[in-house]
């Protein structure tokens, strides 16, 4: 019997703390080689519509090094390994750029779109008081109030705040990133009061050390929140190092939105999405 996507992701996150895939050195040379989908998996992915998103990456409009054209090009490339498609089997992959307190004009990104193979999004990492938020929307209040249609690095509003008038405009999501790090959103404010304000949060983080990208698993499960993943990546190298799996087709931003909130997701290790090996 076929499992639903609720059962590969409960077997999924289980194997991910038992197996250690929270660990960023994982991507080793030698680790990255020894990893290859879960059959289960594999046979999930091959069965039900199923989406790819990459939540979480950096472009020079901040403080990364990778333009989208690159990420292009890269991704292509990474097609050839093996990567997200094989033979005719095809993963729908999704970017999402979330440049520190910018959020690129769409139709920039649009025009790099492949079909329904590959697409790019527009979010943004927000500098709040307390620790970086990523923010899934685009709702001109926000945009206006925060200066978000100019490449800025500076601090904005506390952390309360900002994710109160997301919610109060229902402009999005709004998600604490690397939630661990020292000085980030859990670790700045009374974690366990701020969980009933969560959506989601991130808890696989391609730049955060192991112990604490575990602490927040811990946190999800404890308070029964779904977790994302993202690579963070300023680099090509790290890009994909982990992404979040959807159920279901993403096609805009809005789907995005919805999906996050209503939808069923799970965070998975980049290598598991490599469907061929040398």
């Amino acid at each position: 019997m076929q499992a639903s996507f609720a059962a590969v992701r409960e077997r999924y996150l289980d194997e991910l703390v038992e197996a250690g895939w929270y660990d960023p050195r994982t991507f080793s040379k030698k680790q990255r080689r020894e990893l290859s989908p879960p059959a289960y998996l594999l046979q999930l992915l091959k069965s039900r519509p199923v989406t790819a998103v990459e939540m979480h990456s950096h472009t020079p409009r901040s403080d990364g090094l990778i333009e989208p054209e690159r990420i292009l090009s890269w991704t292509q490339a990474l097609y050839k390994k093996g990567y997200f498609c094989y033979e005719h089997f095809c993963v729908p992959l999704v970017i999402v750029i979330t440049d520190h307190d910018y959020i690129y004009d769409p139709a920039a990104l649009k025009r790099l779109n492949q079909g329904e193979t590959l697409r790019f999004l527009a979010g943004a990492e927000v500098s709040t008081e307390h620790g970086h938020v990523l923010y899934y929307g685009s709702h001109p209040e926000i945009i206006y109030t925060y200066e978000l249609d100019r490449p800025q690095l500076t601090v904005k509003p506390t952390g309360p705040e900002f994710f109160e008038l997301v919610k109060t405009l229902d402009a999005g999501v709004a998600v604490p990133a690397h939630p661990f790090r020292e000085t980030s959103l859990l670790r700045e404010l009374p974690a366990d009061e701020l969980a009933s304000e969560l959506v989601t949060l991130e808890i696989l983080n391609g730049k955060t050390p192991a112990d604490q990208n575990l602490m927040a698993i811990e946190y999800a499960r404890k308070h029964g929140l779904r977790g994302l993943g993202g690579s963070d990546a300023h680099q090509m190298s790290r890009l994909y190092s982990y992404l979040t799996l959807f159920d279901g087709p993403i096609r805009s931003l809005d789907d995005l939105v919805v999906a996050l909130r209503d939808g069923d997701f799970f965070p998975v290790h980049g290598e598991h999405l490599r469907f061929k090996h040398d």
